[in-house]
């Protein structure tokens, strides 16, 4: 045999050996670190558990804190502004005339979205401001974009009264 068939050889064997030593020997340690990494990483997120639990906790109360301070309780804003509005006309001379289904825009570019409420307050004008201004400084259930005074007529009885129509904007 030839030098140069002797080195193919030579390199065609050192090869296989490599092969089969990466199959049997380097291949199963390779896996068995990076199972090993990924416990690890999984042991630091167990650690860290205990952590998160407490400033989640402590993100809660802040939150809960908030929340009682702006006087918003529950989850449907829609309840809760119909609960408000209920209270406030028991505390003034303010009856509650429509309460609408509320109507809600979602901008396709932005992904955000609008919550418009829709209501009508009937009383006189004192007490009607009034109920304006609690809602818009005591209340945070949105913006009021609109109000409206009407003056009606009861043409049966012949009384005046006064009625509001209030717009209320929340930016979801």
């Amino acid at each position: 045999m030839e030098q140069r068939t002797k080195n193919i050889l030579l390199i065609v064997g050192l090869l296989c050996v490599l092969f089969v030593a990466y199959q049997f020997g380097f291949g199963k340690t390779f896996a068995v670190s990076k199972e090993l990494s990924k416990l690890e990483s999984q042991k630091k997120e167990y650690q860290a558990a205990p952590k998160q639990l407490a400033s989640l906790s402590k993100k809660e109360q802040q939150l809960d804190i908030i929340l009682a301070k702006n006087n918003v309780e529950g989850t449907s804003l829609q309840h809760n502004l119909l609960k408000t509005l209920n209270k406030l006309s028991d505390t003034s001379n303010v009856k509650v005339i429509a309460f609408e289904e509320p109507h809600r825009f979602i901008n396709e570019t932005t992904k955000k979205g609008t919550t418009t409420y829709d209501f009508t307050l009937q009383g006189d004008y004192k007490a009607l401001i009034g109920v304006v201004y609690t809602l818009e400084q005591e209340y945070s259930f949105g913006n009021i974009v609109q109000v409206n005074f009407e003056k009606k007529k009861n043409f049966r009885t012949g009384v005046r009264y006064l009625q509001c129509r209030l717009l209320l904007q929340r930016l979801n």
